[in-house]
């Protein structure tokens, strides 16, 4: 505690716990960082400051959003459990057990260990996740550690530096920004920032001052001019002058492509009053000395942002047509903005234990619980949930006026499954504001949105390139894997029946000891599993068939494998079967199955070259398959047209085709000698005969020489 940088440190926290702590609360506090600064005793950071300042300067900024005394002695511990011999029980013997489980907790998230930044990054937010569930004091604590790694990266090498700073703006500053930290979201983005592109850093800090040299005066002009009314009108007021940090430019500058000098809310004002009423008022008064600008309106009050954010924005035009954003807002909600989660202990002495900031962030709290839940993995949690992150936002309403928020540029079905799960897989059309609408049409902010819905409806692949949102892509990709697994139970089921039947023994004869016995050879749980593990081509049923029969009949087998029946096909199979673009199959075609590893059961033409050469090498793959007397679908297949470039000649084979009730999926042209072209057109049909019917009807056509189905030799 005698050093220099150690007593400096220990002066700034105590210069911001002053005000707020109680007498007994302060000398907790004191025998606190006593306390590390002896666990830490012989440690040094990689500045050469002992490493002591850093967890007292982690304090220092917690006590800057006012956080409880048990927070502030987890933030002067917070390394110990990791980094000293001191253990979870010695914590909750010489302070309690909440302070203890505080820094267990942020240790957890020190500890994790990953094969890939990507992997780190995503394990890293959901533990985050479920520490910041179980108590938000924990994320609290974090952000403030790394708020100030980031305020002393320089000391990290360059690989270090650039690692962090990616960590920092992906993960670290978006959760700031969720919970409502506004100061140390800017704080760390800027630092990472800086991190990673200096010179961009520098140019527009360098444009900024620039800028705002030419500027000062109007600004000040504009700033006293407003506060100089609002006085008049009888407000008590404090009106000050704001500048955009640099990264929030930086980002600014991308998404809006524009010169710096263009960003009108670069330099602004912000008014704070007493009383909510007054923020209106103001705005009254305000508007009637500076024009505001068409669509420069915000009102975040009546609907606040997702982090529970409240302020009125305009754009106003000052002196010399001048852009500057005007925010008015009440104390209170100033002293949300910045500390967000954290005004739950700033405002506990009015009895407001559920600030907005706190309910809002715990209602998205529990909304990622039930999304990484539904989720595949961690990393597929992370990177559906990352695109909604850091984003504007956008209100739409319900039929009954409800309004519901969204990431800008969400789809009519985001909005859908934003109502419910349900509304969005059974989502058959919608109306925006009392129009047809389809369900990919992206909504703006004030759209009244109606979704009619239908049961027998199934979510497609399609959907997750219409979708924005998690909450969507989470639950069409949980339930696209519901619906392929169910197909896979089904068809994994006739396979091994045939499998059986070509032994003469079928499933209702196996007995529970031989499963069991299979089961455990094949490392399965259950019997589905080994179902589906048929049908995606991960394990042979022929082989398989064998091992599950009694041991005595398994015997007298022949050696040999020959199905008595074709694996029938009928269309219902679903997305567990495939077909190839090589030789595209149709009902009435002769077909043979692969059983593929990666693809499951992929079914060619019985000639297609492509089969014949994968056989090759894995004959025992082969799966005999026969179309259905009666299949159901349609099925893609291409058509190649010669024909005589004439005006017109396109739109009227397209017509043809629509007339013949066949649906057109691309249409590709190439121009060949003078006066003729190709048209290739991939269709939907029902089967082969379907398809020679459609392409009699095309050679009909004058302007056309020859048509023909495509039989691709080989994949593109």
């Amino acid at each position: 505690m005698s050093h220099k940088a150690v007593q400096a440190a220990f002066k700034q926290l105590k210069e911001k716990t002053n005000p707020y702590l109680n007498p007994e609360e302060k000398s907790k506090l004191r025998e606190a960082v006593h306390y590390g600064a002896y666990a830490h005793e012989k440690q040094i950071r990689k500045s050469g400051e002992p490493y002591i300042t850093h967890p007292i300067t982690v304090a220092t900024v917690l006590a800057e959003l006012r956080v409880d005394i048990d927070t502030l002695i987890a933030g002067v511990l917070h390394d110990t459990i990791e980094d000293t011999d001191v253990s979870h029980a010695d914590i909750s013997k010489y302070f309690n057990t909440d302070v203890a489980y505080l820094v267990e907790a942020v240790t957890k998230l020190d500890k994790l260990k990953f094969r890939n930044l990507k992997e780190a990054q995503a394990e890293t937010f959901v533990k985050m996740l479920f520490a910041m569930a179980d108590d938000i004091r924990v994320i609290i604590i974090k952000l403030s550690d790394r708020l100030h790694n980031m305020r002393t990266i320089a000391a990290m090498s360059a690989s270090g530096q650039r690692r962090i700073s990616r960590e920092t703006l992906d993960v670290y500053a978006p959760i700031a920004e969720r919970m409502g930290l506004k100061k140390i979201q800017h704080e760390l983005e800027d630092h990472a920032f800086k991190a990673l592109h200096p010179n961009q850093y520098k140019h527009i800090i360098d444009a900024c001052q620039k800028i705002a040299g030419n500027r000062q005066k109007a600004v000040d002009k504009i700033r006293k001019n407003i506060k100089k009314a609002l006085l008049e009108s009888g407000m008590h007021v404090d009106v000050s002058g704001r500048q955009k940090s640099p990264y929030s430019t930086y980002k600014k500058l991308k998404s809006k492509q524009v010169e710096i000098d263009e960003i009108h809310d670069l330099f602004g004002v912000r008014i704070v009053v007493r009383e909510l009423n007054q923020c209106y008022l103001a705005l009254g008064i305000i508007h009637n000395l500076y024009p505001p600008n068409e669509n420069g309106f915000k009102d975040y009050i009546a609907v606040p942002k997702q982090n529970g954010y409240q302020s009125l924005h305009s754009v106003v035009t000052g002196p010399f047509g001048m852009k500057l954003e005007v925010q008015i807002r009440t104390e209170e909600m100033d002293q949300m903005s910045e500390a967000g989660v954290a005004a739950h202990w700033l405002y506990k002495h009015k009895d407001a234990q559920q600030t907005r900031s706190l309910t809002n962030a715990r209602s998205w709290l529990n909304s990622l619980l039930n999304l990484q839940k539904d989720s595949g993995s961690s990393l597929e949690f992370y990177e559906n949930f990352k695109g909604d992150l850091g984003v504007d936002e956008i209100y739409v309403f319900t039929p009954k006026g409800d309004i519901v928020q969204l990431p800008s540029k969400s789809s009519v079905l985001d909005f859908a499954f934003a109502i419910h799960t349900s509304v969005g897989s059974h989502a058959e059309s919608a109306t925006v504001n009392g129009n047809p609408a389809t369900l990919s049409q992206v909504l703006d902010t004030g759209d009244l949105v109606s979704i009619k819905t239908a049961q027998g409806l199934t979510v497609t692949a399609e959907w997750l390139r219409v979708v924005v949102t998690s909450k969507a892509r989470t639950a069409i990709r949980k339930e696209l894997k519901d619906i392929k697994d169910e197909d896979a139970l089904i068809l994994g089921h006739r396979m091994l029946d045939r499998a059986l039947d070509t032994f003469g023994y079928s499933f209702e004869k196996l007995d529970q000891r031989s499963i069991k016995r299979v089961l455990k050879h094949y490392q399965l749980d259950s019997m589905n599993e080994l179902l589906k593990a048929f049908a995606f081509g991960e394990l042979l049923p022929s082989i398989a068939a064998r091992k599950l029969m009694p041991l005595m009949k398994q015997r007298k087998l022949n050696k040999d494998y020959q199905p008595k029946e074709a694996l029938t096909i009928d269309g219902t199979e679903g997305s567990i079967l495939s077909y190839p673009n090589c030789c595209l199959p149709l009902p009435g075609d002769d077909i043979t199955g692969y059983l593929s590893p990666t693809k499951g059961v992929v079914i060619h033409r019985s000639g297609c070259i492509n089969l014949t050469d994968t056989l090759k090498n894995a004959p025992e793959r082969k799966v005999f398959c026969s179309w259905s007397v009666n299949t159901n679908g349609n099925f893609k297949t291409s058509l190649e047209v010669d024909v005589v470039n004439r005006t017109g000649v396109l739109a009227s084979l397209a017509a043809a085709i629509a007339n013949e009730d066949v649906n057109i999926v691309t249409i590709d042209q190439t121009d060949r000698d003078t006066g003729f072209s190709l048209l290739v057109f991939t269709v939907e049909v029902t089967s082969a005969k379907h398809a020679q019917v459609l392409m009699d009807q095309l050679q009909s056509h004058r302007e056309v020489l020859n048509v023909k189905r495509v039989y691709h030799e080989r994949n593109n």
